[in-house]
């Protein structure tokens, strides 16, 4: 029921942002690659034309000329998103992704050119108290993910784009906020780097440019121009990705897509057993056929109109067979095991970690502009003692303006109260929990959240008797990630490297100086046995479980 619930009410939206940068981290290198040989050109076409029209005394002579090539690119671009978000979706269902052929191409080409460019004018209208920019930003972002050029019909297209656009709006509005927030300081390290790049080329090579005379020279409108295009290429895909998430987790609670997912991921896990036992059973039939076929010694020669006939194995009876071989205990560690729901502040990722330390920032930001206005209150006041000078509906138009920036600041504060409130409410109790199957350490996508502290301990000390020493180290290596997680040290992530396990003991155990010499000495270790070539021996096993021993009481 709780799956069920989920499911309808939908991922928070840091939790789809993650898996939105998880999915790109994966993804195929020719679905980034189609993704910036569209938006690219664009991009560049786009300065192209920015400078061009602001500079060029001759502008207005090839104007249409150039209007014309700019709508060309803007499509070429939206054409080639289409693909990158097919090739996503394709990824998300663990399915081949379907060919373009010209006449799909055509299909998708015609819905972006007559539906997206209505984005040019809705968008910069919904900024306004007009229409809300949340919902018609997810439309125009579900037109991208939605199309798959294989619907005749553009209504249907709307229709679909429409519905996800109103699916789960709280997540949206989240995502809409981090991501606006991502933007901007993607934005200032592009223009903080491009703004010190020709003193660093000057300083390293000794080029000397007119921008290194005169570094205000280089802020003008082209620049940030150019800096807006950069933060877009680098912001964009992401927001691809999510949209791609909210569509294909939106169109699953009708179709059930993602059970079916989660299903061929479990049918790729059994599907070598099935193979190697349908080949044992096949062998051990033929072996029982040629024992039926061979004759007695004094057994009659058949005569030759005569047929030797085989039992041979009928096929209810093999699916049967391998029913019950499938049931065996001894394969049920192939079997997906419950998952436990732990609190929210041990699930946190490095979005999350970034979104709690810009809080005082944020805060500090508002305070100033709460002074800047209380001044131009206080200017607005000196300077209208005279009635008849005119300016009193400007100044009710201003005051107009301060009520709806102070209207929009109390809702993103009421926003992030709830926010935060959210994530601070305590999680429910689990009072009980599935007896789990000793998991595979051989598996390299196996989780140190698989087993707690005390299992990984007890499994590896079997390990150790039984002389799998490699194996037993690995273990003693989980449950020193499983330790640092109770205490909340650590994250655990499946995509997180030993060396981010590390870099984030060291942000937050630095009080703890020995422990972050251990655990660094258990890394160096268990790196050069499991991922090198190194050879392992019972005592620096042993001395690797003193080492987490010693993590353990507090290093």
């Amino acid at each position: 029921m709780k799956r069920a619930h989920r499911r309808q009410q939908g991922r928070s939206g840091i939790e789809l942002l993650e898996e939105a940068v998880h999915l790109l981290r994966t993804a195929p290198g020719g679905a980034l690659a189609g993704y910036y040989l569209g938006s690219l050109p664009f991009v560049l076409g786009l300065l192209y034309f920015w400078a061009d029209m602001s500079r060029n005394p001759f502008a207005y002579q090839h104007l249409a000329g150039a209007s014309l090539g700019m709508a060309l690119l803007f499509l070429w671009m939206k054409l080639w998103q289409v693909a990158f978000a097919r090739k996503l979706h394709a990824a998300i269902s663990l399915a081949p992704p379907t060919p373009w052929s010209f006449s799909r191409c055509r299909r998708a080409f015609l819905a972006q050119a007559a539906l997206q460019p209505w984005g040019l004018f809705l968008l910069p209208l919904s900024l306004l108290p007009v229409l809300p920019f949340g919902w018609v930003y997810a439309f125009h972002q579900n037109l991208t993910a939605l199309d798959d050029g294989e619907s005749p019909q553009m209504r249907t297209l709307v229709r679909k784009a429409l519905r996800q656009a109103a699916l789960w709006p709280r997540q949206n509005h989240v995502v809409l906020f981090i991501l606006l927030g991502f933007a901007f300081a993607v934005f200032l390290n592009w223009t903080i780097f491009c703004f010190a790049l020709p003193g660093l080329v000057k300083m390293l090579f000794g080029v000397e440019t007119v921008f290194t005379r005169s570094g205000v020279g280089l802020l003008n409108t082209t620049f940030f121009a150019a800096m807006f295009g950069l933060t877009y290429l680098s912001v964009d895909p992401i927001a691809k990705a999510v949209y791609v998430l909210r569509c294909f987790y939106g169109e699953s609670l009708d179709s059930g897509e993602d059970l079916k997912v989660e299903l061929k991921q479990f049918a790729l896990q059994t599907k070598p057993i099935a193979a190697a036992l349908v080949l044992l059973l096949g062998l051990a039939g033929s072996i029982s056929l040629n024992g039926a076929e061979s004759p007695a010694p004094n057994a009659p020669a058949a005569s030759p109109g005569q047929q030797i006939s085989s039992p041979g194995i009928p096929p209810p009876a093999l699916d049967r067979a391998i029913e019950d071989v499938i049931q065996q205990r001894k394969y049920t560690w192939r079997i997906p095991r419950e998952e436990i729901t732990k609190p929210d502040q041990d699930k946190q990722g490095i979005i999350a970690r970034f979104f709690a330390q810009i809080k005082k920032p944020l805060r500090d930001t508002l305070e100033w502009l709460g002074e800047k206005l209380r001044k131009l209150f206080g200017r607005q006041r000196s300077s209208s003692g005279n009635p008849s000078s005119g300016y009193g509906w400007i100044m009710f138009m201003q005051l107009l303006l301060y009520a709806l920036v102070a209207a929009a600041l109390v809702a993103l504060g009421f926003l992030l109260f709830r926010i935060l409130r959210n994530r601070r409410r305590p999680s429910a109790v689990i009072q009980g929990e599935a007896i789990q199957p000793a998991p595979d350490l051989t598996d390299e996508n196996i989780g140190a959240d698989q087993l707690p502290e005390d299992g990984w301990t007890k499994l590896a000390r079997e390990l150790l008797e039984r002389g799998e020493l490699r194996l037993a180290m690995r273990a003693f290596y989980l449950a020193s990630l499983a330790h640092l997680a109770e205490r909340s040290l650590i994250n655990l992530a499946k995509f997180k490297s030993n060396r981010d396990y590390e870099l984030e003991l060291q942000r937050r155990g630095h009080s703890f100086a020995g422990l972050l010499s251990i655990f660094g000495e258990n890394v160096s270790v268990f790196d050069r046995i499991w991922y090198g070539m190194h050879e392992v021996t019972r005592d620096l096993v042993q001395q690797f479980a003193a080492n987490v021993e010693r993590i353990k009481a507090g290093g």
